[in-house]
C-alpha cells in the first residue's frame, strides 16, 4: 500500500503557507506565497478571499505536489487555518461579497461593540462569557457590515469565519470549529456550544452562521470541481481547521494541561492549555478535551519591521548590495545596550493594543529619549516594550491558578535570540525553541492525521518534537526590570487619555 500524507495550509497576515509532511511527522515539501494587508482607511485592514487565500491556495497545492513528487490520491487529509477572525460574507453560490475583515488589527467595529454592550448589557454579557464584547470579537464586525453596508449584508446568504472560506470552496461545507466560535461573540453559547438564537438577533439570523464542529472533525471531501481548480484528488477529506495561533501551537506540541506557546510574529499570541475551565479563559482548545487561555498583542514583529524600514535605510540598501541582513545587523546594534535601555522605555502600541488593555486608541510611545540614546536604545527597549506586555498578559493568567515553567517559542522571532531572551528575563519564564518552526501548517497536517487515524494521538505529536536550544531567565537583569515594570503601566494609565484624544 502507498505511504500515506499529509496536507496542511494556513493563511497569515503578509504570507500564506503550506506543508505535506507523511504520517510520522516527516516534512516532505513547504512553500509560501506573500500577499498583502489592505488598509484602505485608518482602522482597516482586510484581504482579498479569492485574490489573496484562494490563489494562494491554489499557487502553493501546484507548488507542492511538484516539491514532493506526491500522488495527490495519496494525500490522506487536509487541514486549513487561518488568521481570525477573516469575517467574509458569501453569496448562494459561496462568492465574497467584499474583502475579509481580519483579528483586532481591524478596529472599524469600536461603535458596534459599543451598541452591543449597552443594548444587551455588561453585566448580563460578563454572566454569558465573563467579558464584555470588543473589537476582537466576531459579532460586532458582522452588524459593522449590517449598518454600514446593507446593500451586502441584503445579498449574504453565509457568512464564513477564519478557515472556512477556504474549506466552502473545497468542499461546499461553510463550518466553524469551537476553539474560534469561543471568539464569535455574542451569538455564540460557550455551554452548549451552539448558536443561541435570542443572541443571534442582536447580529444577523442564525441561518447566516456556519455549522460549528470541532477542530479535526472531517466536514467533507474536496469536490470535483475544487479538484479541477487545484489539482488535489477528489473525495480526499478536509477537516474543519482553525486558527492560525491553534494550528501553530499544535504543531510543536502545545497539546496538553500546562503547555504554553508564545507566538512570535507580526503580532504576537499565546495559548496556555488548561485542564479545567477557569474564568477568564478563552475556551475550549484545538485539541479535544482540554481548555485554552489565549490572547495576542498587536504590534511586535510589524514593530520591528517598521524600525528597520524608517531607521534603518543604510542597512537595506547594504543588504540589497548583498551585504548583511538588515535585521541582523539592526539586531546586532542592540546586543550591547543593558537591560533597561540606559533609562528609554517603548510602549508598543503602535497599531492600539489588544490584550491586556484592549484598547484599540493606545498610542505607541517612546519615554526618556535623551541624546545618549542610540538606534540600538530603541531596538532594544522595543524588544522590551513587547517582554513587559507579555507579562502583564502572563501575569494575569496566573491570577487564575495556572502555573507557566516552559513555554514553546515559534515564529519569526525565534531567529533573534536577544528578542526572546529578553522576553524571558522579563517574565521570567523559561523558552524553548523547536528544531521544526514550519508553522501553523504544519499543525494543520498533524491534526489532518488525527482525524483519518494516520497519527494516534495528541500525545504521539508532542513526541514528535525535538528541541532546538532553550532561553534561560537571567536572574542579574530581575532587579532592573523590577524597577520598569510598574513605570511600563503607569506610563499608559497616566497618558491614554491623551492618547484617545489624538487622531
Amino acid at each position: 500500500m502507498a505511504k500515506k500524507y499529509l496536507f496542511g495550509f494556513d493563511i497569515g497576515t503578509s504570507e500564506s503557507k503550506g506543508t505535506i509532511c507523511d504520517q510520522d511527522g516527516n516534512v516532505i515539501a513547504t512553500a509560501a506565497s506573500a500577499h498583502s494587508l489592505k488598509t484602505p482607511h485608518p482602522g482597516w485592514a482586510e484581504h482579498d478571499p479569492i485574490n489573496d487565500w484562494w490563489y494562494d491556495f491554489k499557487k502553493i497545492t501546484a507548488e507542492l505536489l511538484e516539491k514532493s513528487g506526491v500522488d495527490p490520491k495519496d494525500i490522506a487529509g487536509i487541514g486549513v487555518s487561518a488568521i481570525m477572525a477573516a469575517i467574509t460574507p458569501v453569496d448562494e453560490k459561496g462568492n465574497p461579497l467584499r474583502n475579509a475583515i481580519l483579528y483586532g488589527i481591524d478596529t472599524r467595529c469600536q461603535a458596534q461593540a459599543k451598541e452591543l454592550n449597552e443594548t444587551i448589557g455588561e453585566e448580563t454579557l460578563k454572566e454569558w462569557f465573563d467579558t464584555t464584547l470588543t473589537i476582537e470579537h466576531f459579532g460586532p464586525k458582522i452588524l459593522w457590515i449590517k449598518r454600514n453596508e446593507p446593500e451586502v449584508f441584503a445579498k449574504t446568504k453565509q457568512i464564513t469565519m477564519a478557515s472556512g472560506f477556504v474549506n466552502l470552496k473545497l468542499t461546499g461545507v461553510n463550518a466553524v470549529d469551537i476553539y474560534s466560535a469561543t471568539s464569535a461573540l455574542p451569538m455564540y453559547d460557550m455551554t452548549t456550544d451552539t448558536w443561541d438564537d435570542a443572541r443571534c438577533a442582536y447580529v444577523c439570523p442564525k441561518e447566516m452562521l456556519p455549522k460549528v464542529c470541532k477542530t479535526y472533525d472531517i466536514i467533507g471531501e474536496v469536490t470535483a470541481e475544487a479538484a479541477a481548480e487545484t489539482g488535489l484528488a477528489a473525495g480526499t477529506p478536509v477537516i474543519c481547521g482553525t486558527t492560525d495561533a491553534g494550528a501553530e501551537a499544535v504543531s510543536v506540541g502545545v497539546v496538553e494541561p500546562g503547555d504554553t506557546m508564545l507566538m512570535y510574529g507580526s503580532t504576537m499570541f499565546f495559548i496556555h492549555v488548561l485542564k479545567e475551565m477557569v474564568k477568564g479563559a478563552y475556551g475550549k482548545y484545538t485539541i479535544d478535551g482540554p481548555y485554552a487561555f489565549a490572547g495576542g498583542m498587536a504590534t511586535t514583529g510589524s514593530l520591528t519591521r517598521w524600525l528597520r524600514d524608517t531607521t534603518a535605510p543604510d542597512l537595506l540598501a547594504q543588504q540589497e548590495a548583498g551585504g548583511e541582513n538588515a535585521y541582523a545587523a539592526l539586531f546586532a546594534e542592540a546586543r550591547d545596550i543593558p537591560a533597561g535601555s540606559d533609562g528609554l522605555l517603548c510602549l508598543p502600541y503602535f497599531l492600539g493594543e489588544r490584550m491586556p488593555i484592549q484598547d484599540p486608541n493606545a498610542k505607541g510611545m517612546y519615554f526618556g529619549l535623551n541624546l545618549h540614546h542610540t538606534r540600538g536604545h530603541l531596538v532594544k527597549a522595543a524588544f522590551e516594550g513587547m517582554g513587559f506586555g507579555l507579562d502583564q498578559n502572563l501575569s494575569m493568567l496566573r491570577s487564575y491558578g495556572a502555573t507557566i515553567g516552559t513555554a514553546t517559542a515559534v515564529g519569526g522571532g525565534t531567529k533573534t535570540p536577544l528578542w526572546i531572551q529578553t522576553v524571558s528575563d522579563i517574565t521570567g519564564v523559561r523558552q524553548q525553541v523547536p528544531e521544526v518552526t514550519v508553522g501553523a501548517s504544519y499543525g494543520d497536517a498533524l491534526m489532518a492525521g488525527l482525524a483519518v487515524g494516520l497519527i494516534e494521538s495528541p500525545k504521539k505529536i508532542k513526541e514528535m518534537i525535538k528541541i532546538k536550544y532553550v532561553t534561560e531567565p537571567n536572574p542579574d537583569t530581575a532587579a532592573v526590570y523590577n524597577k520598569y515594570r510598574p513605570i511600563f503601566k503607569e506610563l499608559y494609565q497616566r497618558n491614554k487619555d491623551l492618547m484617545h484624544q489624538l487622531p
